[in-house]
């Protein structure tokens, strides 16, 4: 190859391995970025409320249970005390493991007048308007996915200009007939 073909390919060719080993590392940090968390916020740092899966699922369920068994029966139950019963009900049941023992313990705990009444936070989780899954995750998920897309077309770009910066740098050796001019591959 001629010299300024070799010195074309060092200028591809150096930037392209750079890029390359960026666009992993870059993958990387998004593949690493925790999945429940936002972009350096905690979720007690949120504002907004936030539960997980199974907490939803047994609230809402619980919720309506409640409702219904009080509709067989004729009785009303407000809901603050609807969720005054089933956040006693959710941590009893984390703590034994028995929807039975929980359900048990806490309709005691209603009738002697004892739950505990549960913050506003607690209170937003059980109307329609909360989601399960916070902002901040959101976020994080949506950073994640063009993140990591930008990290593998940058590397893949970075791949073929590689390429091609590789085969102008190559120094092929030939052979050259002097007689007749015929070129063959000495490597």
């Amino acid at each position: 190859m001629s010299g300024p073909a070799v010195a074309i390919g060092f200028i591809l060719l150096i930037p392209s391995v750079l890029g390359m080993l960026f666009s992993a590392s870059l993958l990387f940090g998004f593949i690493a970025l925790p999945a429940g968390g936002g972009l350096g916020t905690s979720e007690s740092e949120s504002s907004h409320p936030f539960q997980n899966d199974f907490d939803a699922s047994f609230r809402e369920s619980c919720a309506k249970s409640v409702k219904q068994k009080n509709l067989e029966v004729g009785y009303y139950a407000s809901q603050q005390l609807i969720e005054q019963y089933c956040e006693c009900a959710l941590s009893t049941f984390k703590a034994t493991g028995s929807e039975t023992t929980a359900s048990q313990s806490c309709l005691q705990q209603a009738k002697d007048g004892t739950l505990e009444q549960p913050s506003q936070d607690v209170d937003a989780l059980y109307s329609n308007n909360t989601s399960h899954q916070s902002p901040d995750r959101a976020v994080a998920n949506v950073a994640r996915v063009l993140g990591g897309g930008f990290a593998v077309v940058l590397g893949i770009s970075s791949f073929v200009g590689g390429l091609l910066g590789w085969l102008l740098v190559m120094r092929k050796r030939v052979l050259q007939c002097n007689v007749c001019g015929a070129v063959v591959n000495a490597s």
